[in-house]
């Protein structure tokens, strides 16, 4: 596990949590965007990002389990961000890389 704090605007946190909640009961995924390696957007689907951003995380939804990815979800290799619905009243969101072949969790900070 790398000792990289991730930190992430409270106001995109409270954006992709939202889409999760919306979703439901459904799945979602998307690409979290960064600038200059600070995230900044949330895509949906990510199939496309605007010029001068680049790709900061995948992220994935899990409305009935843990914010633990699946081996289709880290399969390459970058960040990783797992959102789970599974919880009485808090949303959760995680942060994930491979470390060899397991995975290693991230912290992840939410900060104004």
């Amino acid at each position: 596990m790398t000792d990289d704090v991730l930190v992430m605007p409270r106001r995109l946190a409270i954006e992709i949590l939202h889409a999760a909640q919306q979703a439901q009961p459904e799945a979602i995924r998307g690409v979290v965007a960064a600038r200059d390696g600070q995230p900044v957007s949330f895509h949906p689907d990510g199939t496309t990002l605007p010029a001068g951003v680049q790709r900061w995380a995948r992220l994935w939804s899990h409305p009935q389990s843990a914010a633990i990815p699946g081996v289709e979800e880290l399969a390459d290799g970058g960040l990783s961000l797992v959102v789970s619905l599974n919880t009485k009243g808090v949303l959760e969101m995680r942060a994930w890389r491979l470390d060899g072949d397991r995975a290693a969790e991230q912290v992840l900070k939410v900060r104004d």
